[in-house]
């Protein structure tokens, strides 16, 4: 069975505080260990949350291109791109 990332990176902060040595070395690469997962962890979240919308905007898109060939109302696909705007913006820029 696998442990959470969070509980590891938790786990690496007690040994942190844990550990006993005389320079300091040992305490300072394990921090460094869980401040780089930490670190891994959210740009992972990141890169996961980016291509769930671009699949959705190819989903948009892919109703655009079908609406211009059924001769859809301008309105139609701004609306449709305005979507697409909104989807990215309140995702990455809020």
């Amino acid at each position: 069975m696998r442990s959470k990332t969070e509980t590891i990176i938790g786990a690496l902060r007690v040994l942190v505080q844990d550990i006993q040595s005389g320079d300091g070395v040992a305490n300072a690469a394990i921090a460094e260990a869980a401040d780089r997962m930490e670190e891994l962890c959210s740009e992972l979240s990141f890169y996961r949350k980016l291509n769930k919308n671009f699949v959705e905007a190819g989903r948009i898109c892919a109703q655009i291109y079908i609406a211009r060939n059924i001769s859809l109302s301008e309105k139609d696909v701004l609306s449709a791109l305005t979507e697409i705007d909104k989807l990215y913006r309140d995702e990455f820029y809020n």
